[in-house]
């Protein structure tokens, strides 16, 4: 296409090149202003959860839970409201409110956006919540995907499961694998060393 002939068909269409324009110009103001507010929701959201851990070391539990609700619910799609949800679950477990701090960690166990490892630890988390509560096979129910990176924690778990349904050689073997998993140097295989001893006095 020549030059005259180009400047013809931009006077032709100018109405539509320059509609393409202003649309072009619209779609990339929108995106950067859309990043823009992104930044700004995570740097908001990263004050709160300071203000959150600052609070609940202070044992001001009440303007800890606050932060923690505002995270939840204002600030969803950042990673802080998974942090906020482990928060909440502690202190609803510490206060007695179980079905609650159930729900909590539910919630990071089903979350899309959440990361691998803490879906894993919520469900530790809420093995350890069930045992707690005197409820073993519950606690075992959450252990039946293995996940290699929390091996010595969920075996541990399970074994104590075991313990509490009186099942001492799966509680002993479920002891040896969480050993197995550890460093030969680790002082924690002394601890469950202490576990495996005490169902060999048992009665």
């Amino acid at each position: 296409m020549t030059g005259p002939e180009l400047s013809e068909f931009l006077y032709r269409h100018r109405v539509s090149v320059i509609a393409g324009i202003i649309i072009v110009l619209f779609a990339a103001m929108g995106f950067f202003g859309y990043e823009k507010y992104q930044r700004h929701q995570v740097e908001r959201a990263a004050v709160l959860y300071n203000e959150l851990v600052d609070t609940l070391v202070a044992g001001q539990t009440s303007t800890a839970r606050a932060s923690a609700d505002t995270l939840v619910h204002q600030y969803g799609h950042t990673p802080y409201a998974i942090f906020a949800r482990f928060f909440l679950a502690r202190m609803d477990s510490e206060s007695n409110q179980i079905p609650a701090a159930e729900t909590e960690l539910n919630s990071v166990i089903q979350a899309k956006t959440a990361p691998r490892g803490l879906k894993s630890i919520a469900t530790l988390s809420l093995a350890r919540l069930y045992l707690d509560q005197k409820q073993a096979q519950k606690a075992l129910d959450m252990l039946k995907v293995p996940d290699a990176a929390f091996a010595t924690l969920q075996d541990e778990i399970q074994g104590d499961a075991y313990v509490a349904l009186h099942q001492d050689s799966k509680a002993m073997r479920a002891y040896q694998a969480a050993i197995a998993a550890l460093p030969a140097a680790d002082p924690y295989r002394s601890y469950l060393q202490m576990k495996m001893a005490n169902i060999g006095v048992a009665p």
